[in-house]
């Protein structure tokens, strides 16, 4: 006993001083330090994943040659749609962005995440792969950031106030949306658009301003939500993607040891986020009802309500002959010709201009 107990220490050991070791294999990366503005630092991207990267994996991984400071860009006072323009002016090195904040001056942007273009995760992992380059592109000639990659949030699905049995129901309501596209959604089933920011959904709904919200399953209740709503439709109508950005000039700058180093580290990070957020978005919806397992969240009880075959084809029309024609009359023949021949052919349609 007393020898496997040995090995066993030793291998543990040894596990323990694997990542130091690999660290410090090659030459040493130069010194640098970075600084970041993150997402919502109330949300687990953030708490699970932003914070931990950039201030302890990175600095572990490279032998402590590589450190960052990082800041949820709500503790800056920032409401999140002026973050791409403080990276393109350069006062903010990386960022992370909900893509679609950026919408009003890039409608590219937008076509990532359509209303009813990605019904489950599986199909929008497939879509965003697709679409990167074409952002990465974009993000650089118009705006001077490097587009590292994307992620998405837990699923955009309806909270309401009073009772809803499907999307025909929102005719006459007044909904929360956070992006045009799903307003467009919205008021093509008889629906009410207002363009809110998730911060001030909670107080909106229990002010009697709106009667139903759009937003993301666990962050909703991270919101509390489920203390002004009662009924959950759990049918997803978009996933809240975001990006990890990075103005130009600051990634010119940095050493090509470096960018390599954090271009893995950065795509290693969105491909655990990708995983979290399939699990999340499940954990959001029990908690929100008060079921079993609710890991992440608190349990509330909210009714929900079962997703209709005939609203799953309700979803796919409204994409088709609303929401994607008028979102490629505003974004132009150009653009139009990028989402086809990347987005467009994963999901096999096609956008006229």
């Amino acid at each position: 006993m007393g020898g496997t107990g040995y090995v066993l220490r030793l291998l543990s050991a040894l596990a323990a001083m694997a990542p130091a070791l690999h660290a410090m294999e090659g030459p040493a990366l130069p010194a640098t330090h970075l600084k970041v503005v993150g997402g919502w630092d109330f949300l687990s991207q953030y708490r699970n994943f932003e914070e931990p990267f950039w201030t302890k994996t990175i600095t572990e991984q490279s032998g402590g040659q590589i450190t960052a400071e990082i800041t949820a860009f709500n503790k800056l006072d920032l409401r999140g749609s002026e973050i791409i323009r403080l990276m393109r002016l350069g006062l903010i090195d990386f960022g992370t962005s909900v893509l679609a904040y950026g919408a009003d001056d890039d409608a590219e942007v937008e076509g990532i995440d359509l209303a009813g273009l990605n019904p489950t995760i599986e199909e929008a992992r497939n879509v965003a792969d697709a679409y990167l380059p074409v952002l990465d592109a974009h993000f650089q000639y118009k705006q001077g950031i490097k587009v590292l990659t994307v992620w998405p949030y837990p699923a955009q699905v309806l909270y309401c106030k009073s009772r809803l049995n499907g999307l025909g129901d929102l005719k006459g309501r007044k909904v929360r949306v956070g992006t045009r596209a799903i307003g467009e959604f919205v008021e093509a089933l008889g629906g009410i658009s207002i363009n809110i920011p998730f911060g001030d959904a909670y107080a909106k709904i229990k002010q009697g301003n709106i009667d139903c919200a759009v937003t993301g399953t666990l962050p909703g209740n991270a919101a509390k939500l489920y203390e002004v709503t009662q009924y959950l439709y759990p049918l997803p109508i978009g996933w809240s993607m975001a990006m990890q950005g990075v103005n130009m000039k600051t990634w010119s700058y940095l050493d090509p040891q470096v960018q390599s180093f954090l271009a893995k580290g950065i795509k290693d990070m969105s491909n655990a986020i990708w995983a979290a957020t399939a699990r999340e978005t499940e954990d959001g919806i029990n908690c929100n009802t008060g079921r079993d397992p609710c890991e992440k969240g608190t349990k509330g009880n909210m009714t929900l309500v079962p997703i209709s075959a005939e609203d799953r084809r309700v979803l796919k029309d409204v994409l088709r002959n609303v929401v994607l024609r008028r979102w490629a009359q505003r974004c132009g023949a150009a653009c139009v010709a990028s989402w086809n021949k990347s987005i467009g052919k994963t999901v096999e349609m096609v956008a006229k201009p």
